[in-house]
């Protein structure tokens, strides 16, 4: 069976693939086994266990099931996601709100709509060290918070949650500190106070002994982090396309929540690079897997029918992005997705899915 092709390389910009994908994103060449040439765009730097239910789809084989030969290409922030989808460049990615949404405000021609969930819940957060005197975002004034990256959603979500709780913002410092143990070591040295950061990163930390407390974020409780997106021309055009992609995707999620010790083994076999340094082999699967927990906890992966977005959480992030004042008028989010594609999408077995899972060895 021929394996599915995989780039890892992180782009920084949607002109460098302009020859090599446009073609594929809109469906156009096969390849050598007669496989459909598609590529799709995750935001995240390197391959990693929160993302290991993707590594399943390829590895498995449900890309290839549905005559899909797949290119998972690694964005550096979800803003040239949108730019790299709406170019053609790739045909969909795991798209965050907050520029979707924004791409719909008058005068803006950034017409990309959700077809499926992925991070079905709000995967950002905000923590303390278990034994800091933080115990309400009220108390922030005057601290500092650590985030992956000063332009996280992370820090958007704890900016306007400081507003909504009457903190002034600029009594805040928000540093940026990286991932990893640039993370473990803001911690530990006292160069942070608290963290805005991701489900996983959160666990990374955990893992590492660093117990958490989490500070609740006034408004982010019924926020989605966002789903599958096209070009809406697409959605209409290629229909069968998006099914197919949809339906791969969420056999990978269906056989990670059922075996994730397996899901992380495909991860490590496909991507070396995903398998934290310096453990054993053991700990590092047992390590990796509660990180994908972490985030299989976010994904909806018992849902049924998986993949669908409840238009209350896209208007929640309406309305969060209206009192962050980075929405100057109301998105009705009914335009934002479409759900026509669910049924089909979710028209596959779980009961087989999931044995396969279980006989994985």
């Amino acid at each position: 069976m021929a394996m599915t092709r995989v780039s890892r390389k992180v782009l920084q910009g949607g002109a460098v693939l302009m020859f090599t994908s446009l073609l594929a994103a809109c469906g156009g060449s096969s390849g050598d086994g007669g496989d459909q040439q598609v590529s799709m765009t995750l935001a995240t730097p390197t391959w990693n266990a929160g993302i290991a239910s993707i590594a399943v789809s390829q590895e498995m084989g449900y890309f290839e099931d549905e005559g899909l030969d797949v290119e998972i290409i690694l964005a550096d922030s979800a803003t040239t996601q949108v730019q790299q989808i709406a170019t053609g460049q790739v045909a969909t990615g795991a798209v965050s709100p907050e520029p979707v949404i924004l791409g719909r405000e008058p005068g803006k021609n950034l017409d990309l709509t959700y077809f499926m969930s992925y991070y079905k819940d709000n995967i950002y957060g905000l923590r303390v060290p278990a034994d800091s005197d933080i115990t309400s975002i009220e108390d922030l004034e005057g601290k500092t918070v650590g985030a992956i990256s000063l332009a996280s959603a992370s820090v958007t979500q704890a900016q306007v949650g400081l507003r909504e709780a009457g903190v002034p913002e600029d009594s805040v410092t928000f540093v940026a500190i990286g991932t990893g143990g640039q993370q473990a070591t803001a911690v530990e040295n006292g160069q942070v106070d608290a963290l805005a950061l991701l489900d996983t990163s959160f666990q990374v930390l955990e893992n590492q002994g660093i117990e958490l407390r989490e500070i609740e974020v006034p408004g982010t409780d019924e926020l989605t982090s966002g789903g599958l997106a096209a070009r809406t021309s697409d959605l209409e055009e290629d229909r069968e396309l998006y099914v197919k992609l949809g339906r791969a995707i969420a056999k990978g999620v269906v056989f990670s929540e059922a075996n994730p010790e397996a899901a992380i083994e495909l991860l490590f076999d496909a991507h070396p690079e995903a398998r934290p340094s310096g453990l054993e082999d053991d700990v590092a699967v047992a390590s990796s897997v509660s990180v994908l927990e972490a985030r299989l906890a976010n994904l909806g992966a018992e849902d049924d029918p998986y993949g669908a977005i409840d238009q209350r959480a896209l208007q929640a992030n309406v309305d969060f992005l209206l009192d962050a004042g980075e929405l100057t008028e109301p998105v009705d989010p009914a335009d934002l997705y479409d759900d026509s594609l669910i049924q089909d999408i979710n028209d596959f077995d779980r009961a087989a899915v999931r044995q396969e899972a279980a006989d994985h060895a």
